[in-house]
């Protein structure tokens, strides 16, 4: 689910959702202000730190959403995002796609199961 708010006039989603990638599932966190992508971050983990920038009254903002979870939460993981080094939002970010990415990553496992035992 994104998370949504405003900052200074400025309208921030976040978001963390799994990707298939490769034999894997990787995650995915973004930010976008005002509707345009901002930061994106693709991991093999759920620790990660998607960082950069948008223009806000002439100057340069840097953006910086980091989450850390582990399997004990699974689900919700926790994130802060900073602005310019400063905390504006921390919470749980809910994970998505957690369906799909599961049923791809078991079809590619069946698939490689069925490979195994045609050799």
């Amino acid at each position: 689910m994104t998370r949504t708010f405003e900052w200074q006039g400025h309208k921030l989603d976040m978001r963390i959702f799994f990707t298939p990638r490769l034999l894997m599932l990787a995650t995915d966190t973004t930010l976008s202000v005002d509707g345009r992508l901002v930061a994106r971050k693709c991991g093999w983990g759920i620790t990660e730190t998607a960082a950069g920038s948008f223009s806000h009254g002439g100057r340069d903002v840097q953006s910086e959403l980091q989450v850390r979870g582990n399997r004990s939460v699974f689900t919700k993981i926790p994130y802060e995002l900073r602005l310019d080094g400063v905390p504006v939002s921390a919470g749980r970010l809910k994970l998505e796609r957690i369906g799909p990415a599961v049923m791809v990553w078991f079809s590619i496992i069946g698939v490689l199961v069925l490979l195994a035992l045609a050799a």
